[in-house]
């Protein structure tokens, strides 16, 4: 999505970081970041659990994204499954959710090799870049609940 100028400031992110830590601890939202084995200092990418709803639902959505310069390496892989085991064995979550535009075909595959499933399209289903989106809805259930 579009982000406004503001995004880019160390006081915006220093916020965002405090929002992070707050619903980390209401168990809301968990953000995680991913950084290369060879230089754990540069940060390349962010997963997170996200909207997690308890009672009979038990449910969360999934999102990320990577510096396309490590794309197609397996950190993103590796760091689903991560999270997925954090969602299904920490949280004791059934539902994983995630959404992807059709023309992502790396985001698609990523999402296919860590066992979800592809449910159908939700039309127009996210505003990115000023334009509504069509995404394909992809779930991971865990049978374990």
């Amino acid at each position: 999505p579009k982000r406004p100028e503001p995004f880019y400031t160390r006081a915006y992110q220093t916020e965002q970081l405090r929002r992070e830590k707050a619903e980390a601890e209401d168990q809301t939202a968990f953000r995680f970041y991913i950084f290369p084995k060879s230089d754990p200092q540069v940060l390349i990418g962010s997963i997170a659990v996200s909207h997690i709803v308890r009672g009979c639902f038990l449910s969360c959505f999934l999102g990320y994204t990577l510096d396309q310069e490590y794309r197609n390496k397996g950190y993103m892989t590796q760091a689903i499954r991560s999270v997925v085991r954090f969602a299904f064995d920490g949280l004791r979550l059934h539902r994983i959710e995630a959404n992807v535009m059709p023309r992502n075909p790396a985001s698609r595959r990523v999402l296919e090799k860590c066992g979800f499933r592809d449910e159908g399209v939700s039309p127009q289903y996210l505003k990115i870049n000023g334009v509504w989106e069509d995404h394909l809805h992809y779930v991971l259930l865990n049978d374990g609940i």
